[in-house]
Formats: C-alpha cells, structure tokens, sequence
C-alpha cells in the first residue's frame, strides 16, 4: 500500500508538473506574443510619425513649388515684355535712323553743312560724309517696304 501510495503521489506530481509545463509554455508564449506586440505597437506609432513628417514635409514642397510656378511665371511675363519693348525700340530706332538720314540728305540738297553743327556739339557723330561715298543708288535701293525695314 505504501508503495501504491507513492505511485499515486508520483503520478498527481507528474500529472500537475506536466500541467504547470503547459502552462508555462503557454505564458511564455503570451509573453512572447505581447512584447511582440507591443514592439509592432512602437513601430507602428514611429511610423506614424514618419508619415506625419513626410506628409507635412510634402504639403511644405508643394507650397514652394506653388510660390516657385508663380514667380517664374511672372518672370517668363516680364521677359516676354522686355523683349516686346526691345522690339518696338529696335523699330522705333531704324524708323528714327530712316528719318534723320532722310533729313541728312534734304539738308544736303538745301545746301546745309552739318558737319560743322556735329564738330560743335561734340557728339563726333557722323555727318553722313561717308554715306555720300556710298553713292546715291545704295539708297535708292534702300526702300522701305512698309514694315519699317529697308529692303
């Protein structure tokens, strides 16, 4: 009886070490699941941060760009008026140039002398001296063809 006794002791031992086994198996594995999770949990949060960053970061970008669209667009305004205004002052000077040779040479035909008016203001400009070498059929064929250049 003794002996049975001892069995049935062993057995209960046996039978509640392997259920205290299992159980700690299990609550290792609880463990392990929960820091698991909660290192997922971290990272999660941290990459929410990141996302937010990277998502005022672009929001940020994409003001720039905005501001960046708009002055160059005005740049591009303000280059295309310059070059509109250089235009009409490079036709506004070829029809004044037209002019004043044109006068040059009604002058020249009243008989005026403009190269003493030239040497007296001191421009040093030339009095179309030079032009008179030319000869007459260079101008005649210069004529105008209406858009404000000489053919």
């Amino acid at each position: 009886t003794l002996g049975r006794q001892k069995e049935d002791i062993q057995r209960t031992n046996k039978t509640e070490m392997r259920k205290t086994q299992v159980e700690i198996e299990s609550l290792s594995k609880d463990k392990t699941r929960l820091e698991e999770s909660i290192a997922t949990n971290e990272r999660a949060c941290q990459l929410e941060t990141e996302r937010d960053w990277y998502r005022k970061e672009a929001l940020h970008l994409d003001e720039v760009l905005e501001q960046t669209r708009v002055k160059q667009k005005n740049l591009v305004d303000r280059l295309d008026e310059s070059e509109q205004d250089r235009e009409w002052m490079k036709g506004q000077l070829e029809k004044l140039t037209k002019q004043n040779w044109t006068l040059e040479e009604k002058l020249k035909e009243l008989g005026v002398d403009l190269s003493s008016h030239y040497e007296e203001d001191g421009t040093g400009e030339d009095s179309g001296e030079n032009r008179e070498s030319e000869g007459n059929e260079d101008h005649d064929a210069k004529k105008d063809d209406g858009d404000g250049h000489p053919e």
